[in-house]
């Protein structure tokens, strides 16, 4: 992949063609570098709460009801709403086709670039730990869950947040940035790999704190690297530091969901996706990815299914994603990647109801 400052502006471009150009790279190169910048968690910042009313609320029944108070973005309203829209136009259950969709691409490929993950409510942060919270509040829920990864779960709880809030969970996503939740050593620079190996011990920690925690979904990028074993590959250093940290998990945990990581798209699906657009042409079947470039094995699902017990399950989105031959970039009208392997919170909470099938499956409705 060439470096964004290096990639060739066209003079005979439009100006106004230039500028957006220049300022898609611009923003690469602020998301790459925050990527990398050590120490920071995948949670944002919090924004600045919205001064609360003066007269005190009357009391409320039903207060799994309420929506929290978040940081993040909401769900992308311009297409909520169309029928088929998304993960939808994949249901196998319910085969379902929306014409209108056909050329539409929510959010565009610039604005996905800076489209935060879904909104979640940072509570009991420390130095190490940012958690954040999701679903309906603690006092009306009916389980507590966490949400545990580097930013490949962070994207999850986009999806996540319909489960919850259908099963009336209280959620916390405990996630940073390149980290993945693991035994083994993941390969990171000074001083990101120490922090990172200080992260997962304080994620234990807290959840040896909160034994409500109950259920715990997982995820992380598969294709991240860590430090090998004497005597092991990357692939089985990887495996065991997922096996040994499931293991390590308070028994108060009865229930893991490993999440299958998601397919990658290319360096150049956004253009392409831009170039389908100007031309009126349905991008998802123009800028297509082979499904055998777009899906990793996935080191996490491997572990899973070698523990072969019923605390560990894996669940499995892909065939939302893709095909037997391709994984489109655009699904019922829903752009699906930020870049390369991040999917837009747009997408990922399309997968909502069909994660949530997933887990009743395993659960019970």
């Amino acid at each position: 992949m060439k470096h964004p400052s290096t990639e060739r502006i066209d003079p005979r471009r439009p100006p106004h063609r230039r500028r957006r150009i220049l300022w898609s790279l611009a923003v690469v190169l602020l998301v790459v570098g925050a990527g990398l910048a050590a120490g920071r968690s995948e949670e944002a910042t919090p924004r600045k709460a919205t001064p609360a009313p003066t007269t005190t609320p009357a009391p409320d029944p039903k207060p799994w009801k309420r929506p929290l108070a978040t940081t993040g973005a909401p769900l992308n309203g311009a297409a909520a709403g169309e029928r088929c829209f998304g993960a939808a136009s994949r249901d196998p259950l319910r085969p379902c086709d929306n014409p209108d969709l056909r050329l539409k691409v929510i959010p565009s490929p610039e604005d996905a670039l800076v489209e935060p993950n879904a909104r979640c409510y940072p509570v009991g942060q420390t130095k190490t730990l940012l958690p954040c919270a999701f679903g309906v509040p603690a006092e009306g829920a009916a389980g507590h869950v966490a949400l545990i990864g580097d930013s490949h779960a962070a994207h999850w709880r986009a999806a996540l947040e319909g489960v919850a809030q259908a099963r009336r969970w209280h959620g916390i996503s405990i996630t940073r940035s390149g980290c993945p939740f693991s035994k083994a050593v993941a390969q990171l620079p000074s001083p990101a790999d120490a922090q990172c190996v200080r992260w997962n011990r304080a994620t234990m920690a807290w959840l040896l704190r909160h034994p409500q925690i109950s259920t715990v979904f997982v995820s992380q990028h598969s294709g991240g690297d860590v430090v090998e074993a004497p005597g092991s590959t990357t692939l089985q250093t990887q495996i065991a530091g997922y096996v040994d940290v499931w293991r390590t998990l308070p028994a108060t945990v009865t229930r893991i969901f490993v999440i299958r990581d998601t397919p990658r798209s290319r360096s150049q699906s956004n253009a392409c996706i831009e170039r389908a657009i100007a031309r009126r042409k349905p991008a998802g079947v123009a800028c297509g990815v082979p499904r055998r470039f777009a899906l990793r094995p996935d080191p996490a699902v491997i572990a899973a299914r070698r523990m072969a017990t019923a605390r560990v399950r894996v669940v499995n989105m892909t065939r939302y994603m893709c095909s037997d031959r391709v994984c489109p970039p655009v699904i019922g009208g829903a752009l699906v990647h930020k870049y390369i392997d991040h999917l837009t919170q747009t997408f990922a909470a399309t997968l909502g109801p069909y994660m949530l099938r997933r887990v009743n499956a395993v659960l019970g409705p």
